[in-house]
Order: C-alpha cells, then sequence, then structure tokens
C-alpha cells in the first residue's frame, strides 16, 4: 500500500528587527528541514506556517520605502534567496516542503500572503498567495505532489471564494493556511476538518504558537483525513510538531466509493 509521511510544525512566528534576522530565521528553518528529515526517515513532506519565515507585521507596508521595523539596507537582502535556500534544503534532505515566503514586514518584493510548495528535487512546484486584504486569490491550481498526490494550496479565505478552487479541481491534499493571531484554536481545527470532509481529501493545517510583543498565535497545527477524522494535532507549545502516514490507495479508494455513493443516489432520485 502506497502512503505518504507528512509532518506539520508550529514554528514560532519569529520576531525580526534587522534583516540580518530574517537571513539567519530561513537558514535556521533550512536546518531543521535537514535535520527532520533526518529524524524521520519516512517523511516525504514538510509544512510550515504562514508567517514563520519572514514574520509577522500588524501595519501595512509603504510602497517604496524600507519595510517596517527592520534596520538595515533593504538591498542586503536578496530577493528569492529565502526560497533558494529552502528549496536547497528540501533537496539536500529529499523532502517535500511548504513555506511562507510573505511580504508582510520584510518582503517589499513579493506579495502578502505568498506560499510555495518545493519538491524533493529543489524546484518550486506550486506557488500561490493573495494580497492582503483581498478575499481570493483567482484560480487554485493543483500539481502532483508527493506519493503522486495531486496537491493544492490555499491562504486565507481562497476556500470560501465562488469558482473553481483545489477541491473542484480534485486535490487529493490540501495545504491550508488559515492563520490570524487569536483565532480561537477550536474553531481553526473545526474549519480544518470541514475542509477534509467536503474535499473528501487529507488536509495539512499548519498555525504559528507562541507569543510576540502583544500577539498571540494558537498552535495546534492539525492533519486531518478525508473522513473529517484527526490524524495527528500539535498542542499549543511553541516548534511542536505532528506526523502522519497517509495512504494514497485508502484515500482513492474512499473518494470512488463516494462518487458510487452519490451516484447511486442521483439515479434514486431520477426513478424515484
Amino acid at each position: 500500500m502506497t502512503s505518504i509521511g507528512v509532518a506539520v510544525l508550529s514554528y514560532t512566528v519569529p520576531a525580526l528587527r534587522s534583516y540580518d534576522d530574517v537571513r539567519r530565521n530561513y537558514l535556521r528553518i533550512a536546518d531543521l528541514v535537514v535535520g527532520m528529515a533526518r529524524g524521520e526517515p519516512g517523511m516525504d513532506l514538510i509544512v510550515f506556517p504562514e508567517y514563520g519565515t519572514h514574520g509577522y507585521a500588524a501595519v501595512p507596508r509603504v510602497p517604496g520605502r524600507d519595510a517596517r521595523g527592520l534596520t538595515g539596507p533593504g538591498r542586503d537582502l536578496v530577493a528569492g534567496e529565502d526560497v533558494a535556500i529552502l528549496a536547497r534544503a528540501c533537496h539536500t534532505a529529499g523532502v517535500w516542503g511548504v513555506f511562507s515566503v510573505s511580504g508582510g514586514c520584510c518582503r517589499p518584493d513579493d506579495g502578502d500572503h505568498a506560499v510555495v510548495l518545493v519538491d524533493d528535487r529543489g524546484r518550486v512546484a506550486l506557488r500561490h498567495g493573495r494580497r492582503a486584504g483581498v478575499v481570493g486569490a483567482g484560480t487554485a491550481e493543483v500539481v502532483r505532489g508527493p506519493g503522486g498526490l495531486l496537491t493544492g494550496l490555499t491562504v486565507g479565505a481562497d476556500d470560501g471564494v465562488p469558482g473553481p478552487g483545489c477541491h473542484t479541481r480534485g486535490a487529493e491534499l490540501l495545504v491550508r493556511y488559515q492563520t490570524a493571531p487569536g483565532v480561537p484554536a477550536a474553531d481553526q481545527v473545526a474549519a480544518a476538518r470541514t475542509a477534509a470532509w467536503m474535499g473528501g481529501c487529507y488536509v495539512v493545517a499548519a498555525h504559528p504558537a507562541g507569543r510576540v510583543g502583544p500577539t498571540r498565535w494558537s498552535g495546534h497545527s492539525v492533519i486531518v483525513g478525508p473522513d473529517g477524522r484527526t490524524l495527528g494535532q500539535c498542542g499549543s507549545e511553541e516548534y511542536e510538531f505532528q506526523y502522519a502516514e497517509l495512504s494514497v490507495d485508502a484515500l482513492r479508494s474512499a473518494r470512488a466509493g463516494r462518487r458510487r455513493a452519490e451516484r447511486a443516489l442521483r439515479e434514486h432520485a431520477h426513478a424515484s
């Protein structure tokens, strides 16, 4: 039976005060990818929370100026260097990874709330994002991800937007970002379970944990099965992670059975 190992990490949103802090943080994340792959030899995919790479900015950016709250020349932060380093870590570890590369406080060259899926060869397989304050991000794409699963990324309220989304495009594995400070953990977990059941897919929802100044993050990153059952869930501790084996064959068998049941119901209703 084909299965993939998935880890989700409640990484703490970093308090970044300089561009050097930003670089040190994504180098640390790269080290974590390699280290966790060695510690979990069956791991195929690792997912980090939104805002984990570049931090969180409660204030909007000012176009044409350095990011607020950071010191040091912006030119020292090379555009795309973060993705290149994280991609190299995935290649070294032989795993897939999903990372936040959000703009917010320190990426004036990038869109807000952007996330990337990097494959085990160090290539960006999928990039998805939305602008701050904008609901939805257009059509959500899916790609062949780890284990051949059709994989999609959603950010914020993407999956509540009318039109073709990851679910209707057949996503079998959905990495769902719904991060917001102060949101109760129970609500975030319930939303992930609902998305999994509605889409008949695996859902991985990564939530940061801990506190940065007045901002508190709930943690409780979760991995959910296609029936809405929780397969692994973190608590509220910082840097806590959960690992689960996701069966590719069981998922596709369950989805085929669901389609047969739905077809039978439609035929019964038509006959009546």
